[in-house]
Parts: structure tokens; C-alpha cells; sequence
């Protein structure tokens, strides 16, 4: 033995075994933590948020850690489910693309099963219905192909659950379009599932989903039956979220057999239930339902702190998909305290967020409307075409008994005919097949070709919209620009599917930031410059911690230059641009500009007009616009490269800001198809600035979309009204 171990060679073998093995109990330890996070993101997903968060954070660590395609495939899908439970469905579904992948790769059945369903909600969510539908579709393929292999135990269950979650899905998007007894046909075999598992948990939510559809059909009876089959259920587990949305949706049923104390009981439980949960989405859900349907029942006491809650949850958890309806109910509420000023400014909120919900639901009625028509047509033609194939079988039965029969009777007289004609046919075959061969060939060709040019389109086509989210991510929302300065509007409309027009906005300190800013070109060219000329400017205000307008576009200029600079050539890209920087304590705005100008509508009375040239003055009847122009130099690379300049300004109660890109100024339009040029602009705006922000931003559209007419649009829009003193 003490030979053994002297000898080096079996020193460096030993020595190996003792790295590969402590190797080996790293790696399995770095699966068992993975393992343990998803238990604690399932744990947490709905009740904190932040630890959800970090939990999916970690799944992520430890699987790109260990590198193993099953893990990794997992940590997208938590991480997916994460964004979504955060209404981030676009990012969602990119992560659960990505899980489908990996798992894909690891061969794991069941979860690449899970994958389709999880796409199939996530479409569902963006109003692509028949993305949901093929998605879920393909769910219960897979799960089906795993049960057809008699699976036990576990992998069993699995199975079954995932096709009944996605028989569930499919009954949710046919009832999302009004297709209710679509939507009714796959809940009721989603409920079938659910009972030959013996799940009750399964059977109550399938219950739910059915008594809803029927509460949409406007059925009150059935409705009631299903709901109270569900009430029966949960009651034994009086804790589970289900349970919170049967009693909100059994509450409000319009004809119910409730008492009004009761219903009030139903929505305090319902409440109760989701506190005790820590979901807080679901109790920003029940508050915001709770005070509309009972705001004139509610004391003011009530309604105060019920509000406060709500707020603190759209806030600290950005549900932006709650403000609409809460400032709704705050500018009452306020309306209710006498404190008519603060109720205009939270009306003039709704107002914003109501345009743009009205735009949204117009656009998901297009695509409803639109997949409603295909369905609908699709169940059509299957029907007919079930009916078309039946005919032809029984016309082709009767007429293979009369072949048979004339084959009987022309028997001999065709054996005659087809030795004269034999040596005929014979050399016409031949050439027929090869013309056949031929045209066969050609054919291949013509078909390839037309696939690769239609798998190239679709590939540009996929790659701009994907450019279009990503620029979006990067650009604030005019919500997010409202939560600081809540009267304003943006009016912004791309040329092509992406911009090189884009609205920018950051806040430090007492300052808040904004511009509007035009980069060179429009659609993908501009869209990529429009990328680094924002990346330039977050990092002028975040890491160089600049907060003077001239001196944020003078180090912007450079970090613009220097990325282009990388590739060796000379590009000359870069932007115009508007700036200010906003201190509503000190009640002054600095701008500075390339290329482009503010302007400031004010009070008359309130002008010296000796300061201004009367070309930089437009007079209307109580207000008159002033503008302030940028230098003529844009930010990027220019022949002479000057500093950039800036003006300080007082700001007086009422004065409007506007920055705003070229693009609606040089719009062609009209009865003679002339460009709209800046002077009408300014008439527009002193025209319609006694308006709210909110209405001057209709307006505004309105007149540009009757300028415009049939004419192509040249160039990207963008525009920006706000009030920052009232």
C-alpha cells in the first residue's frame, strides 16, 4: 500500500478522481439549488413579488452555472412566468420561446408541452388569437402523445393537467372573442379532465370559467348554478385565490338570488382572501371593483383608505393597467371632498389613459373581428367540405358499379382497340414523361425558389417587428411621462414600422429631463441611430451625471461620434434635437437644441415684447407663442463643431411647452398638396391651448389626419405639449 501511493502515477490519478468527483458534487449541488428556487418561486410567485424576483434570478444563476439544457429551459420558463404575472407579456413570451428551445434540446415530453401552453397564454395576452390557439393546440398534442405511452405516478398527472389547462386556455380565448359556445364546448371538456383526475381544485376553477361564460351569455340561472357548484367546492379550501374571483364574479351577477348583505360579505371575503394570499394584483383588482360598484354606498372615510391601498399597489408594483380606473374613481372622490382641483387634474388623467384605451380597443375589435371571420369561416368550410366529400363518395360508388358494368359489356371490343392502339400509346408516354420530367424539374426549382424568397421576406419581417418592441422598451410611454408631469400629451406616429423620431425622459433630483429628437433617416436605418443617440443620452445624465442642457448635448455629440467611429468609416449620423431640464421648485426650464426649437405659448400681458424678434412672435388673441431656436449644428459629426448654448427661462402660471421633430411641419397634404409648414402649426396651437392637454393632442391628430388626407406620410412624428405650472 505505501508502495501504491508513492508511485506517481497513481498520485495524479487519485488526485484526479478527488477533482472530478468534488467536480461532480458542485455541479449536482448547484441542480439540487436550482430545484429549490422553483419550489420557493412557486411559493412566492403570487405574494412578494421582489422574492419571486430573486428567485427567478437564481434559477437563471444556477442553470447557466451548471450549463444543462433542462435547466435552462426551466429558468426561462419561471423567468417568462415572472413577466408575465408583471403584465410584461411581450417580454414573456420572448422567455418562453427561449424555454421551448432548450427543451426542445434536453427531449424533455412534458416539458416542451408546457412551453407551448405557457406561449399560448402569453399570446392570449397580446391579442394574438390565433397564435394562442395553434400554441395551446400543440399543448394538448404533446400531452396527449406522452398518455398514449401509459405513463404512472407523477408524469401521469403532468399529462393530465396540461391538457386541461390548455383546453381551459382555448375556452378563454374563443370566450375573449365572443365565441361563448366555442368557449363553452372546451371548458366542458376541460371539466371532464378535471373529474376523471378526481382534481377539485380543477373542477371549481372549471366551474368558475363556465358559470362566467354564461354570466357573458347573459344565462343568470345557469350562471348561478355553476357558480354555486364552484362555491360548494372551494369552501372546503376557503383560501384559494379561485375562490376570491367566484365570490367577486357570483357578487356582481346581474339577477342573482343574493341579498345585499350578502353580496357585501361575498366581496369583504373575496377582499380578505387575497390579502391573506399577498396577492397584491388580485387586491388592486377587488378595491378598484369594490369602489366602483359601491362608491355612492361608501363612506368618505371608506373610500379614503381603500384609495390610498390601491395607490400604494399601482405604484410600488407598476400595474399600470389599473390607473385608468383609479383616477376614474379619485377625480369623484375628490369631486365628493369639494376639492374640484385636484379631481380636474385626475379627470384630465383618465381622459389620457381612456384615449388611449379606446385606440387599444379598437384595434383588438379589428383583430377579434378578424380571427372571429377566419374561425368562423374555417368551422364553415370544414362542415361543407365534410359534406362535399361525402357526395363524391357516394357519386364515385355509383359510378364504379357502372364502370364495372360497361367494362362487362366493352370487353371484347375494348381487348380489340387496345391492341391497335398499344404502339400509339406507347411512344406518346414516352414523350409525356420525359415533357413531365421536365416540366417537374422546372416546377422544383420555381417552388424552392419561391420558398426561399417567401422564408426571406418573412425573416425581415419577423426581424423589424421584433426591432419595433425593442425600440419600444427604450422609449417612455406617455403614462410614465404623466406619473411627473401629468399635464401633457405626446403625439407620436412612425413613418414606417419602427422610428427614428423618439421622445426622451429621465429624472435626477429636483430635475426632470425631456426631449424630443430626430435622428437621421427613418424606419431600420433610423431606428438604430435613434438606439444610440438614447443609449448616448442616458448615459450623459446617469454616468457622467450632467445636468446642464448644452453641457448634455456637447457630451452626447462625443459619445455619439465615438460609437460611429468604431467602424472605421465616416459616418455622419446623429440627431436633431429639442431639450429642457424642468425644476418646478425653482419654476424655470433651461432649453438647448439642435437644429430645433421650443415653443412657449403665454399670456399676452405677460410678454415683453422687446425682448423677442417679431419673427419669433406669433400674436393670437389672449396668448401669444414665443420661440426659442437651437443652434444650427446637429449632435454628431459636423464640418465646424461648436458648444452648445442654452437659454434660462421664467416660467408663468399656464405657459405650454411644445418640442417637436419635423416631421408634421413637412408633411405634404391639402387640396394643393403642399407641405403643412410651421406657421399653420403655431396658428393650431394658440387656437386650441385654452383646451386641456389632453383634448389639444385630439385636436391636434384631427387636424393633421384632414391635412394629410390620402398622401403617403414622409417622416416620422413627434410631438410633446405640456403645463407645468397650473
Amino acid at each position: 500500500m505505501l508502495n501504491l501511493f508513492c508511485d506517481n502515477e497513481n498520485i495524479k490519478y487519485f488526485f484526479s478522481l478527488f477533482i472530478t468527483t468534488k467536480a461532480i458534487a458542485q455541479s449536482d449541488k448547484d441542480s439540487i439549488r436550482c430545484t429549490e428556487y422553483m419550489d420557493l418561486f412557486d411559493e412566492y410567485e403570487y405574494r412578494d413579488t421582489l422574492l419571486a424576483r430573486i428567485y427567478a434570478d437564481s434559477i437563471m444563476y444556477y442553470a447557466e452555472k451548471k450549463n444543462s439544457n433542462w435547466l435552462l429551459g426551466r429558468a426561462y420558463q419561471y423567468k417568462g412566468l415572472y413577466f408575465q404575472d408583471r403584465s410584461k407579456f411581450r417580454k414573456a413570451n420572448s422567455h418562453f420561446y427561449k424555454s421551448l428551445s432548450y427543451l426542445r434540446k434536453a427531449k424533455d415530453a412534458q416539458g416542451v408541452a408546457d412551453a407551448y401552453g405557457n406561449l399560448g397564454n402569453s399570446y392570449l395576452y397580446i391579442d394574438e388569437y390565433q397564435k394562442s390557439l395553434n400554441s395551446q393546440l400543440l399543448s394538448i398534442t404533446a400531452n396527449e402523445n406522452i398518455l398514449k405511452g401509459n405513463p404512472i405516478g407523477d408524469p401521469l398527472l403532468k399529462a393530465r393537467r396540461g391538457v386541461t389547462y390548455a383546453l381551459s386556455n382555448i375556452g378563454a380565448m374563443y370566450g375573449g372573442i365572443g365565441m361563448y359556445e366555442k368557449a363553452l364546448e372546451y371548458e366542458f371538456r376541460s371539466l371532464d379532465y378535471e373529474i376523471e383526475a378526481e382534481s377539485k381544485k380543477g373542477e371549481a376553477i372549471s366551474y368558475n370559467a363556465i358559470a362566467k361564460l354564461h354570466k357573458e351569455f347573459g344565462v343568470t340561472d345557469s350562471s348561478e348554478f355553476y357558480f354555486q357548484k364552484a362555491m360548494k367546492i372551494y369552501e372546503a379550501n376557503p383560501n384559494h385565490y379561485g375562490f376570491s374571483s367566484t365570490l367577486m364574479e357570483y357578487s356582481s351577477l346581474e339577477g342573482a338570488n343574493l341579498s345585499e348583505e350578502r353580496k357585501i360579505e361575498m366581496i369583504k371575503q373575496s377582499h380578505q382572501i387575497r390579502i391573506d394570499m399577498g396577492d397584491v394584483h388580485g387586491e388592486a383588482e377587488v378595491l378598484v371593483k369594490i369602489c366602483t360598484i359601491y362608491f355612492d354606498d361608501l363612506s368618505t372615510n371608506s373610500l379614503s383608505i381603500m384609495l390610498k391601498r390601491c395607490y400604494e399597489i399601482i405604484e410600488i408594483e407598476e400595474l399600470e393597467s389599473f390607473r385608468e380606473d383609479y383616477f376614474k374613481i379619485y377625480s369623484k372622490y375628490n369631486s365628493r371632498l369639494g376639492k374640484f382641483k385636484t379631481a380636474f387634474f385626475a379627470l384630465e388623467s383618465y381622459l389620457e389613459l381612456n384615449d388611449v384605451s379606446i385606440e387599444k380597443q379598437r384595434t383588438h375589435d379589428l383583430i377579434v373581428g378578424d380571427v372571429k371571420y377566419q374561425l368562423e369561416n374555417k368551422y364553415y368550410n370544414d362542415s361543407l367540405q365534410s359534406q362535399n366529400e361525402f357526395a363524391i363518395q357516394e357519386t364515385k360508388h355509383t359510378r364504379d358499379i357502372a364502370h364495372i358494368q360497361n367494362l362487362v359489356y366493352l370487353g371484347v371490343i375494348g381487348f380489340i382497340i387496345l391492341i391497335v392502339s398499344l404502339f400509339y400509346f406507347i411512344g406518346s408516354n414516352r414523350r409525356k414523361n420525359r415533357l413531365n420530367v421536365i416540366l417537374s424539374e422546372k416546377n422544383t426549382v420555381i417552388h424552392e425558389q419561391k420558398t426561399a424568397v417567401d422564408e426571406k421576406n418573412q425573416s425581415i419581417s419577423d426581424s423589424i417587428n421584433y426591432a419595433r418592441r425593442l425600440q419600444a422598451a427604450i422609449l417612455p410611454t406617455s403614462v410614465q411621462i404623466n406619473q411627473f408631469l401629468p399635464n401633457s400629451f405626446l403625439f407620436f406616429r412612425p413613418k414606417d414600422v419602427v422610428s427614428g423620431d423618439f421622445q426622451w425622459f429621465e429624472k435626477k433630483g429636483d430635475l426632470i429631463f425631456l426631449a424630443v429628437a430626430d435622428c437621421t433617416g427613418h424606419g431600420v436605418p433610423g431606428a438604430m441611430v435613434s438606439v444610440v443617440c438614447s443609449n448616448a443620452l442616458n448615459r450623459t445624465v446617469n454616468e457622467f451625471e450632467l445636468i446642464c442642457p448644452k453641457d448634455i448635448l456637447d457630451k452626447t455629440r462625443d459619445l455619439v461620434i465615438d460609437t460611429f467611429a468604431k467602424s472605421g468609416d465616416q459616418v455622419t449620423d446623429g440627431m436633431d434635437i429639442s431639450l429642457v431640464s424642468i425644476n418646478k421648485k425653482t419654476r424655470k426650464v433651461v432649453f438647448a437644441g439642435a437644429h430645433n426649437s421650443l415653443w412657449i405659448i403665454r399670456d399676452s400681458d405677460k410678454i415683453d415684447t422687446s425682448q423677442f424678434e417679431e419673427r419669433r412672435l406669433m400674436k393670437g388673441k389672449k396668448r401669444s407663442l414665443i420661440e426659442y431656436k437651437g443652434d444650427k449644428q446637429p449632435v454628431g459629426l459636423y464640418a465646424e463643431l461648436n458648444k452648445f448654448s442654452e437659454v434660462e427661462i421664467d416660467l408663468d402660471k399656464n405657459d405650454i411647452l411644445y418640442l417637436f421633430s419635423d416631421g408634421l411641419i413637412d408633411q405634404f397634404g391639402g387640396d394643393k398638396g403642399k407641405k403643412f409648414k410651421s406657421i399653420p402649426f403655431k396658428k393650431e396651437l394658440l387656437e386650441n391651448c385654452h383646451l386641456s392637454m389632453a383634448l389639444q393632442k385630439t385636436e391636434l391628430v384631427k387636424t393633421f389626419d384632414e391635412w394629410q388626407g390620402d398622401q403617403n406620410q414622409i417622416d416620422d412624428i413627434c410631438v410633446v405639449g405640456l403645463r407645468v405650472l397650473s
